[in-house]
């Protein structure tokens, strides 16, 4: 176990989403996927529950990214997952009913935007810093994969 585990382990577990973060190559990728089919499956279960649930996530996700960042030295580490899982979620919250389809369209969107930085994504990762700054890129990037599926779906 590293010094940052022994100095914050209940926020590594959480923000690193049970060590996923620690994995080689692209751990929030890995975090995404893993988040996509569990909120599938439990999608649809009500609608305001599941935003109060959501809502309780972002803050302790925010609160234990403070956490983990804090006891990993770095303002923004890429062992720091929990982000993905929390903007991932809220793309997905953003509808009532999704097709499988659907979903792994949101999971490319959602990284390409997280990863890509486009404005506004940019914005808010620059704007805020800490626990809140690690989450709040990746709520605007699941934002945005909502907002254009949203319009595909319009389209069609």
């Amino acid at each position: 176990m590293n010094a940052a585990w022994r100095k914050a382990p209940i926020s590594m577990a959480i923000a690193t989403v049970g060590g996923i973060g620690h994995l080689p190559g692209g751990p929030g990728t890995y975090a995404a996927i893993l988040t996509a089919p569990i909120v599938a499956v439990l999608h649809g279960h009500g609608s305001i529950l599941a935003a109060a649930v959501f809502a309780g996530a972002v803050v302790i996700g925010t609160v234990a990214s403070d956490g983990a960042c804090s006891a990993l030295g770095e303002p923004d580490s890429r062992k720091v997952v929990i982000d993905e899982v929390l903007g991932m979620w809220g793309a997905m919250l953003a509808f009532e009913t999704l097709t499988w389809a659907e979903v792994v369209a949101l999971l490319v969107l959602f990284r390409l935007f997280d990863i890509l930085k486009p404005w506004p994504v940019s914005a808010a990762e620059q704007r805020w810093h800490s626990g809140w700054g690690v989450v709040a890129d990746d709520l605007v990037a699941g934002a945005m994969a909502a907002a254009v599926l949203s319009l595909c779906r319009l389209a069609i």
